[in-house]
């Protein structure tokens, strides 16, 4: 009772500013209850104010009493906490006043959903692309209430955020990714596990940690290493005409080498081995084997490999062309083994379905093996988002995974769904043209567009056919990134400081003319944006690039059609870090506002 009241005292108190221009904070009745002697001040939070005087912060109580002195260069909210800064050292400060974190700290990053954040220790402030690095810091981590769970004594920190799918030699799993850790970054991970590196210049003989601290692996040990899964660390040592494959065992604290291969890693273009997802893992050689956590083999003599880890089975392919169907623990699935083909549910959510095929046709099946879908079809995709796609005589149709038929096999082709409970879907008709089909009426737009993406909040990138974009300044600003760099897009010599405002000058005409003249737009797709009634809300040329950006400023003006001039304003507004003019060329009054 006595917070709550607490709080209802804070919410009535408001700042007053006196005619001298001090700042205190007058009750809901104007009647002045904290004096008028603070340059500046915010508003109550939790029970406490920040207030300014002398270019000093520290916070004060409802009562007015300092709680944290008024000493610090800046006060910002960090969670439930607060960021304090003491020139460029910073902490953190709770509502009562204590210090949580001294303000001992080149860097403190905003916490991330998982509630861990970086702190750096000394360095010095450098620039990279825009951006503020504390170059030779010593790096930890904290949670989001303040306390350190890596001593900040590593010059190198980095999570293993980067997705094994990038690289056909990893195929899955999490490999660390290097970081600057810029001021304005946040943590990307759980930080359950994370690399460490003494020179902070690279991934390379990085060493791992857990989400405390403790030493799991020895810098210098092995040339590349992955996220730590089931009590194993796989790693690869990378010659200059051979990679050696193996797995670290935490427990023991030594390795496993389970293959070699004679190529430099960069060379390899196919999975070496995986991780240990429960009691086995996958090793490539002259065929597939699968090992327990003693190196010992398993399974052997496979030619190719499936992996789910949604539903925790493997699929490999024997030597018959069959392929056997195991769980992680090595127990086999007998229900799902035995066919020709077979595809795993793609998505988190999906149920166990399992697409598989056998006799030349394709069927459904649960885990359990019955039938779901019979094997009456062409060709049938693996369920994703619950969505069955299944192709007969040439023609697409679909159904749910409650095996209820979503569309009939009517259609050349159409656009899978990238969102669950999708009510509205792309199909390609004979005229090669792909149509709105809306799920809930069965009615199919009049319309047909070249190429189409997904409906997303409403909203579809579409392609009209034969559409024809002007080699215009504006659409010119829409083939790179919004914020690309100024050379990037005119070239390193139009970027370069040049004293000389005529050649500048010249320089840009130039470019403004080559635009006029040569053709950059083949690579990059332009298109309009329409709703799910089938109407166009922009009707001027849209970049894929663009097309979130446009569709935050459809919003703002209220999901409708916008108008000629509402339009351009809209791409005009999201482009304008990335135009340029001639010296001597005409602007229109609305770009020039821009």
């Amino acid at each position: 009772m006595a917070l709550f009241a607490l709080g209802l005292q804070a919410q009535d108190l408001k700042i007053h500013v006196d005619d001298k221009g001090r700042v205190g904070f007058a009750d809901s009745k104007g009647n002045v209850v904290i004096d008028c002697k603070y340059e500046s001040a915010f508003p109550f939070s939790n029970g406490v104010a920040i207030v300014c005087k002398s270019g000093k912060y520290g916070m004060i109580n409802t009562s007015g009493t300092v709680v944290l002195p008024i000493k610090y260069s800046s006060i910002s909210k960090w969670n439930d906490l607060y960021l304090i800064k003491d020139g460029k050292k910073m902490g953190l400060a709770n509502t009562t006043g204590s210090i949580v974190l001294k303000a001992d700290y080149s860097m403190i990053s905003k916490s991330n959903c998982y509630g861990k954040a970086i702190i750096a220790l000394g360095g010095k402030a450098t620039a990279n692309d825009k951006k503020t690095y504390m170059a030779g810091a010593k790096y930890g981590i904290i949670d989001k209430n303040g306390k350190i769970l890596v001593t900040p004594q590593y010059k190198g920190l980095y999570e293993f955020a980067f997705d094994g799918q990038g690289d056909a030699y990893l195929h899955e799993g999490k490999r660390l990714i290097f970081s600057y850790h810029f001021t304005t970054d946040t943590l990307l991970t759980d930080c359950e596990y994370l690399g460490i590196c003494k020179n902070g210049f690279n991934i390379f003989e990085s060493g791992v940690i857990d989400g405390y601290g403790k030493e799991i692996v020895k810098e210098g040990l092995y040339s590349y290493v992955m996220l730590p899964k089931s009590g194993m660390v796989r790693y690869y040592i990378a010659k200059k005409k051979e990679t050696v494959c193996g797995f670290h065992n935490i427990a023991s604290g030594k390795p496993i080498q389970v293959a070699v291969f004679n190529s430099a890693l960069g060379s390899i273009n196919y999975w070496t081995h995986g991780d240990f997802i429960g009691d086995i893992a996958p090793v490539n050689g002259t065929s597939w084997s699968f090992i327990d956590k003693s190196g010992n083999k398993l399974r052997s003599g496979y030619t190719s490999l499936k992996h789910s880890e949604l539903t925790g089975l493997w699929a490999a392919k024997n030597s018959s062309g069959k392929w056997e169907i195991f769980d992680d623990s090595n127990n086999n699935v007998q229900a799902l083994s035995g066919y020709d083909e077979i595809e795993f549910p793609a998505q988190k959510g999906d149920k166990p379905l399992f697409t598989v095929k056998k006799a030349g046709k394709y069927g459904v099946l649960s885990r359990n093996g019955d039938t779901v879908i019979p094997f009456d079809y062409d060709m049938i995709l693996g369920n994703s988002y619950d969505v069955i796609a299944v192709k007969k005589d040439g023609k697409w149709g679909a159904f749910t995974a409650d095996n209820k038929e979503l569309f009939p096999t009517e259609y050349m082709d159409f656009v899978r769904p990238t969102e669950r409970n999708c009510q509205h879907i792309w199909v390609r008709q004979a005229d090669s043209l792909y149509y709105h089909l809306n799920l809930t009426n069965g009615k199919i737009s009049p319309s047909g567009f070249k190429a189409v993406g997904n409906f997303k909040d409403g909203i579809a990138f579409v392609i009209p056919e034969g559409f024809d974009v002007q080699k215009s300044i504006l659409n010119r600003a829409q083939l790179y990134l919004p914020n690309t760099p100024y050379n990037q897009i005119y070239g390193t010599t139009a970027a370069t400081n040049n004293s000389n405002t005529k050649k500048r000058g010249k320089l840009i005409n130039t470019i403004a003319q080559q635009i006029k003249t040569v053709d950059p737009f083949k690579s990059v797709n332009f298109g309009l944006l329409m709703n799910t009634d089938d109407v166009l809300l922009i009707n001027k040329p849209v970049s894929a690039f663009y097309v979130d950006a446009a569709k935050k400023e459809i919003k703002n003006l209220g999901n409708r059609a916008l108008t000629d001039m509402e339009a351009k304003d809209v791409l005009l507004k999201i482009t304008r870090e990335n135009r340029v003019y001639g010296l001597n060329e005409m602007l229109d009054e609305d770009e020039w506002n821009y």
